[in-house]
């Protein structure tokens, strides 16, 4: 009875093993190889290193599920390689890794290359890569894109047949060629009731085309959440793609009319509203949009109205900065967004960027108050430089206020020449061309790499 008790422990074990997904190998290379010749598998090298964090994310999320761990450890003898460590850096060099992660699949026979992918993936993604590979091992010789358009293009195909086709032109990169045979699928797969399934096939192979982009924004909400609850990285790509197709109905604004330019501003605002939950930055990309569009239509009034309201809502604020002119790409949807480091430099200069372009469209009270504030943030972002004190200066003289300039100017000069500032002459120069009286005064281009960091 006890034997038989124990025997049941071991095999509950081994299955709860088996489903924690990829099982690694953990010795020399050597002995993997020999492992994959007796056992007549290829071997699956994930090649990674410490700091890349798709290939954390793919460690955490895909090489975990007992789906991807079934087939792999069918399949495949596998190996993690960290490519800056012991043997791995004379693998990184003999298969030219150039990426990370980067997913190897070679020969044990002769250790060559049977083919390789990289960066994070899905896991329906993944398990396809081990297919085709399986599928080479064997020496099964696959039908050509070639022999598949013209199946496609003949119309004499069936579901499954078009799935794999739009798959195939995915994997090897046929990108423009996947939106006319997706099309093709929901126009004569997909009815009014499509499957789960079927609406996550054409999410996760989506790659523009209008008709189906029409299709996935107006039933985005349901898609999200089956593709959220299926694999957060098939979340985050769907959203990515998306993103790309909206952001190109303002790739060529300059030769249409007014009209036309706001009739795009109406349909992105739309768009955005359907396919980006989180309303922070719903509305930071809106007010993007409309920034852009009105710039382009002359519409300084409703420029001024959207621009203060950036500058107000998302660059001044301190939970902000780390995200001025900067966006986070999101590789697992279903994980914490990631923190942005400030970068202090770069968030600096944006600040007195964003400065000037306000003062060039309103010299209003209101606006010379938030101009300044930018200006200060910047100062207080840079500590190691005057560099934005002159710039403030500058501005406030052109503004009118030349006294205070001067008083500012004169006391910061002070300051720069304890510390031997690099911008010291320029800011000489600055003031004397203040007490000059002249009637507009500049100053000297940034220089970004000296800027110290926080």
């Amino acid at each position: 009875m006890k034997k038989q008790i124990l025997s049941f422990l071991l095999i509950i074990s081994a299955m709860g093993a088996w489903a924690q997904g990829i099982e690694f190998e953990h010795s020399s290379w050597k002995e993997v190889v020999q492992k994959a010749k007796e056992q007549n598998k290829p071997i699956f090298v994930d090649v990674y290193t410490s700091w890349c964090g798709p290939c954390r994310v793919m460690a955490a999320t895909v090489f975990t599920k007992p789906e991807i761990g079934d087939k792999y450890n069918k399949g495949f003898i596998s190996v993690k390689i960290d490519a800056e460590k012991g043997e791995g850096i004379d693998i990184k060099k003999k298969y030219e890794v150039q990426a990370y992660p980067t997913y190897l699949f070679i020969n044990p026979a002769d250790e060559s290359l049977i083919g390789k992918a990289t960066s994070s993936m899905s896991a329906s993604e993944f398990g396809d890569v081990a297919d085709k590979m399986l599928a080479k091992f064997s020496g099964k010789t696959e039908i050509s894109i070639k022999e598949m358009t013209a199946t496609f293009d003949s119309g004499n195909y069936d579901e499954a047949f078009l799935q794999t086709y739009i798959k195939r032109l995915k994997a090897e990169r046929y990108n423009n060629m996947v939106s006319r045979p997706l099309e093709q699928y929901l126009n004569k797969y997909m009815s009014q009731l499509p499957t789960n399934d079927q609406l996550c096939f054409l999410a996760e192979n989506f790659k523009g085309g209008a008709k189906v982009y029409d299709y996935l924004v107006k039933n985005y909400k349901t898609i999200d959440a089956l593709l959220c609850k299926k694999d957060g990285l098939s979340a985050a790509d769907f959203d990515r793609e998306l993103m790309k197709e909206t952001e190109k109905s303002f790739d060529y604004l300059g030769g249409k009319s007014k009209a036309e330019k706001e009739d795009l501003l109406n349909k992105r605002i739309a768009n955005l509203t359907a396919i980006v939950l989180n309303e922070s930055k719903r509305d930071k990309k809106i007010l993007e949009a409309k920034m852009k569009v009105y710039s382009a239509t002359a519409d300084s009034i409703q420029l001024l109205q959207a621009t203060r309201e950036f500058i107000t809502r998302f660059v001044l604020p301190e939970d902000q900065t780390g995200f001025i002119n900067r966006s986070v790409i999101i590789i697992d949807k279903n994980a914490p967004e990631p923190i942005l480091p400030i970068e202090s430099g770069h968030a600096a200069n944006s600040c007195a960027s964003y400065a000037s372009a306000l003062l060039k469209l309103s010299t209003q009270k209101q606006d010379k108050e938030l101009a300044m504030n930018l200006y200060k943030k910047a100062q207080a972002l840079t500590p190691a430089s005057c560099y934005f004190t002159n710039v403030m200066n500058t501005a406030l003289y052109n503004l009118g206020d030349k006294k205070a300039a001067i008083k500012q100017q004169t006391a910061v000069l002070k300051e720069m020449k304890k510390n031997n500032d690099e911008y010291l002459e320029d800011a000489e120069n600055l003031l004397q061309k203040m007490k000059n009286d002249e009637t507009k005064v500049t100053f000297v281009s940034y220089k970004t790499k000296k800027i110290a960091a926080h």
